[in-house]
């Protein structure tokens, strides 16, 4: 590649040599070092490349050897300069273009955020942009760790993230967890298993440790489940030897919980009146210039969807230029009020979305007793429903200290 490189640098050019002795032609080049590459049978003619400075000590040899050299193609940069040297402002420009996008590549133009679930986008860039991690800012004050250290401090709910650079991007990774587990104890470590919920102790499998309650148990957050402590005892009952182990079991617990959500039968609804218009911007750097094909007064309500196009030269070469467009619907806010049907079936989809929620958390929804009541101008869906977990969290124990020698002897 950087072989390439040069030789487009330097120029070349393609000769076709023929006459009375080409071999020795080509021992001659050999014996004065001149590099030839490319060499191809041409009936009783040879083609090859040959750089520009090498060509212009061909004279002699070819004179020596009764040959003829013809060039019958010219490639490199020297030849481009001069098939455009009467077109200064061309080549100007394209001088101009490459070292504009040499800068531009030198910052950052797009942050991307991915991962992210209940904390939006625009949540975190202005974070960054508080922290001065923003649009155009140069790549060398682009601090991947100090990025990633700040957002885990700030968002407790991330609980892994990562910053890249990628061309003129700024890539974010994230993870979060809602309930922000706890540490997690070494295997090798002591462990004992608390509940981290109320309920009903409904399955129990322990598989080490020393269980403290058994299946129909009611259990408050905190209390004990399997202790790491496992003691050994002799034959007359007593307690011969104590170990601590990291305590683990299959423990799921059930509660009953209660639902309730509402909302009035009369509401607002947007009726379209068909009335669209667009409207344009581009953005350049921080800069935004609307370009309007209107001048009428603005709607009384509206709604308005909006589509941008960053432009790029390549997947992760962003240049700071945004095209965009905004579409604008006209409404007519109308008073309404809900069928008994339609009013169902949005209380249905409230509580559908509700229990949806409570799985991707891990819980099993065993039983669901919510019932639908329209009375008067309200909509109300109540009711209890029972919950399935393995509510469980590991504690470091509390490990009595060994006994001493003599305390041994008193025993």
């Amino acid at each position: 590649m950087l072989t390439n490189l040069l030789k487009f640098l330097k120029g070349y050019v393609v000769i076709r040599l023929s006459g009375y002795s080409p071999e020795r032609f080509l021992n001659l080049c050999s014996h004065h070092h001149i590099i030839l590459w490319g060499l191809r049978s041409a009936g009783t003619d040879y083609e090859m490349c040959i750089s520009i400075s090498s060509f212009k000590k061909l004279r002699p040899l070819v004179h020596k050897t009764r040959t003829k050299a013809v060039i019958l193609e010219r490639h490199g940069l020297p030849f481009i300069l001069y098939r455009y040297q009467d077109r200064k402002l061309f080549a100007g420009g394209a001088l101009f273009c490459a070292v504009l996008l040499y800068v531009l590549s030198m910052f950052i133009w797009n942050i991307h955020v991915e991962g992210n679930y209940s904390l939006s986008d625009e949540v975190i860039l202005k974070y960054l942009e508080s922290v001065q991690v923003v649009h155009g800012m140069a790549k060398r004050n682009v601090h991947g760790e100090e990025i990633e250290a700040g957002l885990r401090e700030h968002f407790p709910e991330i609980t892994w993230t990562s910053a890249e650079v990628k061309g003129t991007r700024l890539i974010i990774h994230i993870q979060e967890n809602e309930d922000a587990a706890p540490k997690e104890i070494p295997a090798e470590e002591p462990a004992d298993l608390k509940a981290s919920g109320e309920g009903t102790i409904v399955s129990m499998i322990v598989r080490s440790g020393t269980p403290a309650v058994s299946e129909g148990t009611e259990v408050q957050p905190g209390d004990m489940l399997v202790k790491s402590r496992v003691e050994i005892y002799d034959d007359a009952g007593e307690t011969a030897n104590t170990y601590y182990v990291h305590a683990d079991a299959d423990i799921r617990i059930q509660r009953t919980e209660h639902y309730k959500a509402s909302f009035d039968m009369h509401y607002v609804k947007k009726v379209y009146t068909g009335r669209t218009r667009t409207s344009f911007y581009l953005t350049v750097g921080r800069k935004r210039f609307d370009f309007r094909l209107w001048h009428k007064d603005a709607y009384e309500q509206s709604d308005v969807i909006a589509s941008e196009l960053p432009l790029r030269i390549t997947e992760n070469f962003y240049l700071p230029v945004i095209l965009g467009k905004n579409t604008e619907q006209e409404y007519v806010p109308t008073d309404t009020v809900y069928t008994k049907e339609e009013a169902k079936a949005r209380a249905k989809e409230e509580w559908a979305l509700f229990f949806e929620k409570l799985r991707i958390k891990g819980l099993q929804i065993i039983e669901n007793n919510v019932k639908i009541d329209i009375s008067g101008e309200m909509c109300t869906a109540e009711g209890d429903y029972v919950v399935e977990e393995s509510a469980v969290e590991e504690h470091v124990p509390e490990m009595e200290p060994p006994k001493t020698e003599a305390e041994e002897e008193q025993e």
